[in-house]
């Protein structure tokens, strides 16, 4: 079953990827959307063809080749039958919270997913999306959130233009300029060495918390009744919003992780909804 995923302009601009025909390149983009939560897809070359292709006249076989030699996807077998892992899938997508876990299994020594699978302790979607969220080694990846990720990440660090910044200029902006910056210079908005990011993991605030409270932020300030606003250093903006709980979305514990609050699973709900009409509307 074919899935929405998203896109973003690094994907056009890649000069490895455009080593392949450009129907490889096409059949990539299709790839994501055949693919499960972990990137995963039965290797079926007929059928990827018609599902992807079916108004092209082409070897599919030759062009997953061609994607695999390229170093975008991986081919393997297991227990008998083939499969695709879609290559730095989860660094590009977000799937949907409610999207299924993969009934696929990893290709042998495939990171942290292919250990936690071997193990049984790879978490079902449904669990992490439980009141009560379990923090894991996932707390260590920045939430896949469109404004957390490098807009451009899909463009190797090598092919980025010489000179260029590698921060947004200083001065008063807009949440909504900065934003803009970070997207023209391939940066994340929030850094990856910020302390918020180590603080919301110490905190026990799991990934769909910080994803929402940063959605919450991001629509005040872009949006909202602070759109005007300006500020010098928005990640520290953040910081203080998340530290001081300024949306109410969770509560700490003496023991365990943070829970959501009422106010909380409202808002929760209310993007759940949202992200199901993107996708029935995709």
């Amino acid at each position: 079953m074919a899935r929405a995923r998203n896109i973003k302009p690094g994907f056009f601009a890649n000069e490895k990827l455009a080593e392949c025909d450009p129907l490889a390149r096409l059949l990539f983009a299709g790839l994501w959307c055949l693919a499960d939560r972990e990137g995963r897809l039965e290797d079926r070359p007929k059928r990827i063809r018609a599902e992807v292709l079916p108004y092209d006249a082409c070897d599919a076989e030759a062009l997953l080749e061609q994607l695999e030699e390229h170093g975008f996807i991986l081919r393997y077998e297991s227990c008998g039958s083939r499969y695709i892992q879609v290559l730095n899938f989860d660094k590009h997508q977000n799937p949907h919270m409610k999207e299924a876990k993969s009934s696929f299994p990893a290709p042998d020594g495939f990171g942290a997913h292919a250990d936690a699978a071997a193990n049984g302790s790879e978490q079902a979607p449904d669990k992490h999306c439980a009141i009560t969220c379990q923090v894991n080694e996932q707390n260590q990846k920045s939430p896949a959130d469109p404004g957390f990720l490098i807009p451009d990440s899909l463009i190797p660090d090598s092919l980025k233009e010489p000179g260029k910044p590698s921060r947004p200029s200083a001065g008063l902006k807009t949440l909504k300029t900065y934003l803009a910056e970070c997207e023209e210079l391939g940066v994340k908005p929030v850094p990856d060495e910020h302390s918020i990011r180590k603080f919301m993991v110490n905190a026990g605030i799991c990934d769909e918390m910080q994803q929402l409270a940063w959605m919450r932020f991001r629509e005040e300030h872009t949006h909202g009744t602070r759109k005007d606003k300006r500020q010098k250093d928005w990640p520290a903006t953040f910081a203080n919003s998340v530290k001081d709980r300024w949306y109410r979305l969770w509560f700490i514990q003496a023991d365990g992780p943070a829970q959501w609050t009422t106010e909380g699973l409202q808002a929760k709900r209310v993007a759940d909804a949202a992200n199901e009409d993107q996708q029935e509307a995709a």
